[in-house]
C-alpha cells in the first residue's frame, strides 16, 4: 500500500459515507454486494459488463441485434432490490420467473397474458405469473406490462423469430426498456433498475453501452467463439486470451480461424476489436471511490473483459488514495481450470494494463490481493491453489487467509470487508498532547521556545496541544492569550514540577506527553518533529537525538572541551556506552539516551520508577519503553552548544548510576505488551503490512 493511502485517513473527523465500486459478474460477488449495499455508511456502485450471450440473454441479443446482454444486470438488480426491499418481493420473483422449456410464441403470450390478470393459462408458469401479478399493486405491475408490450410490438413489426424457451421474464422486460429508450443500453439499465425501486447508478455498465462480443483462444490455440463457449463447464477451458470484437463470428469464420497459426489468430481477432469506451458515470464514481473491489467470479467472461475497457484503468490509476482489493476465487470454475490464485492476479493485471499497452504501476491499479487458503484441503473440494507466491513482486500487497464461509465455497463477506471498512470509517481524533517546557532559567527562554514552535507550524499539526511550563514567575497573560493553544504554569518549589506535570497528564486525558528542555540548547521548531509522527496513534515514543545531527554534536564537543580533550573523549565514550548497554540488554540501540527532547505515550509516565523530577528519568522511561517492545522512532534534533558554566551536564557518577538503573530495570521488568491508548483499529491498518501474512 502506498503512503498516500495511509495518511489519507489518519484523521478527517471520521468518514460518515464511503464510496465503494464493486466490479461484479452475475452471481460471484453476491455475498459482497449484499453486505455492502446493506451497510448504512456505504454508497455502492456495482459495475457489470454485458457480454453474456448464452441461453435467453443470447437470444435477446440475437433478436435485438445491437444490444448487450441484460442477464447480469437483471441478476444484480434483483439481488440488491431484495436486500434493500426497494420493491415488493413478488415483483422480483415475477422478473426472475422463467418461461417453460420448450416455449413458442403462442405459449409465451399465454403465460405473459396473466400479468394483466386477464389470462387463463393454467400451466404452472402461467399460474405462477397470475399469482405474483395478483399480489402487486397497479403502480408496480403496469410499468412491467408496458415494457413487455413494447417488446411484443417489436416482435410483431419485425417478424423476426424468437425462442422463448427458458427465457427469464426480466430479460424481456429489459429488452422492452432498451426499445423504449432509443436502443441506448445504459439508459435501459437505468430504467430497468428504476422499475425495482433502485436508485440510478447503483448498477452501472462498465462501458458506454457500445455493443461488442466476447471471444477467446485457449492454450492449445483453439478458438472459443462466444462467451457461452468460454464458460461451458463441459469444455473445462484453459483460456489464453480474450477479445472484444465487432460482431459474432459465423461458423465459416470460426473454421477458417481454427486453421491459422497462433499469431494469425491473434492478428485476425485484433483486427476485429470493437472500439469501446468506459462509462463516464462509472469513471466519475471511480474518481470519488474510497474502496474499489475486483470481486471473484467467472474471470474470463464476467471480470477480465470489464478490466479490458479502454479508459477504465486510467480512471482507476488516477485515484491514488482508494484501497483497491482483488479477491481471488475460492473454488475453480470451468474457465480457470488449472489456474492458481497467482495466475488470476497476473491475468487481472495484464488486462487492467490493456494487455501490456499501458505503463501503469500495478499498485495504482490493485493495492491488495486477497487469497483464500483453506488450510486442510478435502479431495472433493476443487480449491484454487495459491500458486507461486514468491513470484509476486511486492509481498506487501498480499493477504492470505481463510476467507471461506464454512465449507460453502462462498466468501465470508465479514472476513473480507470488515477490516477495510472499519479502517476507512474509523474516527481518527487528533491525539491530545501535553508539552512540558522544563529546565528554563528565564521566562524569555520559555517564550522563545513557544515562538519557535509557532514559527515551525505547531498550530497546523494534527494534534490538540496544551503547553505546560515550569518557572516561579508567570508568563504575561497578554502574550498567552494570543496563542492558539492553552498554556499552564507548573510551580512546586518543594517537590519540583515533574510530579505536577505527570498528574496533569493523567488527569487531563492526554494521549501523549512531550518533555522538552527549554534551557536554550534545543530549538522549539523540533517540537513539531516530535509531535507530527504521533498523529496516527501507532508510535509509543518519538525520541530526539542530538547524535543524529553530526555537525551540531561536533561543534558542541569543540565548545565544551576545547582545552580538555581527554574529558571530551570520556564524555563521548560514556554516551556510546549507555547506547550499547541498551543494545546489549534490550536489543535496541538508542543513539542519545540523555536527550532533552522526547515524546512518549502518556501511560508510560505512570510506570513504576518513572519520576520526571529525577535526574535519571530518561533511563527509567527508556527501560519502560524497550522492555515492552514499544514502537519508538528516533529523529534528529538540532541544538546549540551552551557553556558548561550555564547548563549542568551529566557527571561521571551520574553516568555510572545510569548504567546501574538500566541493568536493574532490565532484571526487574517483565515483558509487557504495548499499552493501547487507542482502539486497535486506530493503531493498525490492513494496508500497511510489511510481509505476506497468514490470517487465522
Amino acid at each position: 500500500m502506498s503512503g498516500g493511502l495511509y495518511f489519507r485517513t489518519v484523521w478527517q473527523g471520521g468518514k460518515t459515507r464511503l464510496n465503494v465500486v464493486l466490479f461484479s459478474g452475475g452471481r460471484g460477488s453476491s455475498v459482497l454486494s449484499t453486505r455492502l449495499v446493506a451497510h448504512p455508511s456505504v454508497s455502492l456502485t456495482v459495475a457489470v459488463n454485458g457480454y453474456d450471450d448464452g441461453a435467453s440473454t443470447g437470444e435477446v441479443r440475437r433478436f435485438l441485434g445491437d444490444s448487450l446482454g441484460p442477464s447480469d444486470f437483471r441478476k444484480n438488480a434483483s439481488r440488491l432490490a431484495r436486500e434493500l426491499t426497494s420493491c415488493p418481493a413478488p415483483l422480483i420473483d415475477l422478473l426472475d420467473l422463467r418461461l417453460p422449456d420448450p416455449c413458442d410464441r403462442q405459449d409465451a403470450r399465454a403465460v405473459l397474458g396473466n400479468l394483466d390478470l386477464e389470462g387463463a393459462d393454467n400451466q404452472p408458469a402461467g399460474a405462477r405469473m397470475r399469482t405474483l401479478a395478483g399480489s402487486l399493486e397497479t403502480v408496480w405491475r403496469a410499468p412491467i406490462a408496458e415494457r413487455l408490450h413494447q417488446f411484443e410490438r417489436e416482435l410483431d413489426s419485425t417478424k423476426r423469430p424468437f425462442d422463448f424457451s427458458d427465457c427469464a421474464v426480466g430479460n424481456l422486460v429489459f429488452a422492452g426498456s432498451f426499445l423504449d429508450h432509443g436502443r441506448q443500453f445504459n439508459a435501459a439499465n437505468d430504467d430497468y433498475c428504476g422499475l425495482l425501486g433502485l436508485p440510478r447508478g447503483l448498477v452501472e455498465n462498465v462501458t458506454d453501452g457500445t455493443n461488442a462480443f466476447l471471444v477467446a483462444t485457449d492454450v492449445d490455440n483453439h478458438l472459443l467463439g462466444s462467451e457461452a463457449e468460454i464458460v461451458d463447464a463441459k469444455r473445462r477451458n484453459r483460456v489464453k486470451d480474450i477479445y472484444l470484437i465487432d460482431r459474432p463470428l459465423t461458423a465459416d469464420e470460426c473454421r477458417k480461424i481454427e486453421t491459422l497459426s497462433p499469431a494469425g489468430v491473434a492478428d485476425v481477432l485484433n483486427s476485429r476489436v470493437r472500439p469501446i469506451a468506459v462509462n463516464s458515470r462509472l469513471a466519475s464514481c471511480i474518481s470519488r471511490a474510497d474502496l474499489i473491489i475486483y470481486s471473484p467470479g467467472t474471470q474470463h467472461s464476467s471480470l477480465f473483459p470489464s478490466y479490458l475497457t479502454p479508459g477504465l484503468s486510467s480512471a482507476i490509476a488516477r485515484n491514488l488514495t482508494a484501497i483497491k482489493l482483488l479477491v481471488t476465487n475460492i473454488q475453480a470454475d470451468a474457465e480457470i481450470v488449472g489456474s492458481s490464485a497467482v495466475d488470476i492476479i497476473d491475468r487481472a493485471v495484464y488486462y487492467l494494463e490493456e494487455k501490456g499497452r499501458l505503463n501503469i504501476p500495478a499498485p495504482c491499479l490493485i493495492t491488495h490481493y486477497l487469497i483464500n487458503d483453506p488450510g486442510k484441503v478435502e479431495a472433493t473440494a476443487p480449491y484454487v491453489p495459491l500458486g507461486r507466491l514468491d513470484t509476486l513482486e511486492d509481498p506487501r500487497l498480499v493477504r492470505i487467509g481463510h476467507y471461506e464461509d464454512g465449507l460453502s465455497g462462498r466468501h465470508d463477506a465479514e472476513k473480507i470487508l470488515t477490516p477495510f471498512l472499519e479502517s476507512l470509517l474509523a474516527t481518527r481524533h487528533p491525539p491530545k498532547v501535553a508539552i512540558w517546557l522544563h529546565d528554563a532559567d528565564s521566562l524569555n527562554k520559555i517564550s522563545q521556545t513557544i515562538l519557535e514552535m509557532l514559527r515551525g507550524g505547531i498550530q497546523t499539526v494534527n494534534a490538540r496541544v496544551v503547553v505546560f511550563y515550569s518557572h516561579q514567575d508567570t508568563l504575561d497573560p497578554t502574550f498567552t492569550e494570543l496563542l492558539p493553544f492553552e498554556v499552564h504554569q507548573l510551580e512546586d518549589r518543594q517537590s519540583g514540577s515533574g510530579g505536577l506535570f505527570q498528574a496533569a497528564v493523567q488527569n487531563g486525558g492526554f494521549d501523549y506527553a512531550v518533555l522538552f528542555e527549554s534551557s536554550g540548547m534545543y530549538q522549539g521548531e523540533d517540537v513539531i518533529e516530535l509531535v507530527s509522527p504521533l498523529a496516527a496513534g501507532r508510535l509509543d515514543a518519538v525520541w530526539g537525538s542530538r547524535r543524529l545531527s553530526v555537525r551540531d554534536i561536533e561543534e558542541s564537543q569543540r565548545l565544551r572541551y576545547r582545552h580538555k580533550r581527554l574529558l571530551g573523549l570520556a564524555s563521548t565514550m560514556g554516551s556510546h556506552v549507555l547506547s550499547l548497554t541498551y543494545l546489549l540488554l534490550f536489543g535496541r540501540f538508542i543513539s542519545d539516551t540523555l536527550s532533552g527532547a522526547r515524546a512518549v505515550r502518556a501511560s508510560y509516565l505512570s510506570r513504576p520508577g518513572v519520576d520526571l523530577g529525577h535526574k535519571l528519568a530518561n533511563q527509567y522511561l527508556l527501560s519502560a519503553l524497550l522492555s515492552s517492545r514499544a514502537d519508538l522512532l528516533e529523529t534528529p534534533v538540532r541544538f546549540f552548544p551552551i557553556s558548561p558554566e550555564r547548563v549542568k551536564r551529566t557527571s561521571v557518577i551520574e553516568g555510572l548510576r545510569s548504567l546501574m538503573v538500566i541493568a536493574q530495570q532490565r532484571l526487574s521488568r517483565r515483558q509487557t505488551s504495548t499499552p493501547a491508548m487507542l482502539p486497535r483499529a486506530a493503531q493498525t491498518r490492513p494496508d500497511v503490512a510489511t510481509e505476506i501474512s497468514r490470517n487465522p
